[in-house]
């Protein structure tokens, strides 16, 4: 019988991306004892069962409030900070805005972007391919950040002084310019270095 494998994360809310013992009765339910469940480093559960029974559980899950999206070369669900300030102070609205909007995009290579609602930066946005940082009212866009491998490297600043209701467009556009240009199986990091930095402000239309 045919295995096929998704992920699942929980809302993103105050206390970042955190499973309630609700949630975690509610998926180990769901997915049955057959199903294989691994931790991922980005922050979600990847689940392996039968295929008959997948898209019933997927539904199912939904229902409970959970998320869930597909494996492979897609952006990943987004990578956040535990909210410590308070929803409105650090942008949960923005986060949740931002992660309905990218999550599940294809891309040459898997993709990670981070975010945090201060600038003591605790999601680690630096290290991700696309970084935001919550600056009081605006935000700050970085890209090309690695955290792997001997190539590792923190993200340049893109742009800064972006209006909540301009970022998820903005990042949607940048990861959009990847799908176009990037060549296959290129990372993120390696686009931004060869296609240029300025060449992808100019291309978005971005002054740093």
């Amino acid at each position: 019988m045919k295995r096929v494998q998704f992920a699942i994360s929980p809302e993103i809310r105050v206390g970042g991306s955190v499973f309630t013992p609700t949630d975690m009765v509610a998926i180990g339910q769901i997915v049955g004892e057959d199903a294989q469940i691994e931790l991922s480093t980005f922050q979600q559960l990847i689940i392996e069962m039968n295929e008959e029974k997948a898209e019933d559980a997927k539904k199912a899950l939904r229902e409970k409030g959970l998320c869930v999206y597909e494996t492979g070369s897609v952006v990943k669900n987004l990578s956040v900070c535990s909210f410590c300030k308070g929803a409105e102070i650090e942008g949960l609205d923005a986060a949740r805005n931002l992660n309905d909007t990218i999550a599940g995009m294809t891309v040459p290579f898997t993709m990670r972007v981070g975010y945090t609602g201060c600038p003591n930066a605790c999601g680690e946005p630096l290290v991700k391919d696309i970084g935001i940082v919550k600056r009081k009212e605006t935000f700050e866009i970085y890209v090309g950040g690695q955290s792997k491998t001997m190539e590792a490297k923190t993200a340049e600043l893109l742009v800064e002084q972006v209006k909540e209701e301009q970022l998820s467009s903005i990042v949607q556009s940048i990861i959009t310019l990847y799908q176009t240009h990037g060549k296959k199986r290129e990372k993120f990091f390696k686009f931004v270095e060869r296609y240029g930095l300025e060449n992808v402000r100019k291309e978005l239309g971005l002054s740093s």
